[in-house]
């Protein structure tokens, strides 16, 4: 009978572990907060034809993990919502390709995450280009070509922190996390429209 009621016992703590790191669900009230550093440069005194056609955007995301994968489903379903254009998820960039590009790197996270606790600290960088001309982002500047008509490149970093309570599980705070940066990314590349 001891046995029985230890087995049980025994069970229910692996299956509770097992919620915790495979579902995605959280109660939890979160303090994040998203110190910003953008640069927008531009060329021309009009917003891009392709921009003006709310063309397609392509998105691709640098960075591997949880987050990674639950900010490219976030950012995906923002940027749908905000209406800017057909969104395109991309697993690299294709050199040569004129459509707008959302470049978004995530850098190895810190987190911290209890079933009850969660912190974190971390570094993103997103970078958009109207001429899907993305090389100001490795720090090689950017060359504009005044016969292809105007552009318009954004540079934002942000430093995320975030201290979360309440019953949360693992997949359930990368997503929290991850809803938060695709608003805050999704309204940047918002503003430049709203140029």
């Amino acid at each position: 009978m001891v046995n029985r009621r230890t087995w049980i016992l025994l069970g229910a703590i692996a299956l509770f572990c097992a919620a915790f790191l495979l579902l995605n669900f959280h109660a939890a009230v979160s303090n994040t907060q998203a110190d910003m550093d953008k640069i927008t440069t531009t060329s021309g005194d009009r917003l891009p034809d392709a921009m003006q056609r709310q063309d397609k955007i392509r998105i691709a995301l640098v960075g591997e993990g949880p987050l990674g994968r639950a900010l490219q489903e976030s950012l995906v379903a923002e940027m749908q919502k905000a209406g800017i254009g057909e969104i395109e998820l991309v697993e690299a960039l294709e050199t040569g390709d004129q459509n707008p590009v959302l470049v978004v790197k995530v850098d190895p996270t810190n987190i911290l995450w209890t079933p009850f606790f969660g912190t974190s600290h971390f570094r993103i960088e997103a970078g958009y280009a109207s001429n899907g001309d993305t090389t100001f982002m490795d720090g090689m500047g950017s060359v504009y070509n005044s016969e292809d008509g105007p552009a318009l490149h954004m540079s934002a970093d942000y430093e995320i922190s975030d201290r979360s309570w309440g019953l949360i599980s693992l997949p359930g705070y990368h997503q929290l996390l991850a809803e938060y940066l695709a608003k805050q990314i999704t309204a940047a590349v918002k503003d430049l429209y709203a140029v």
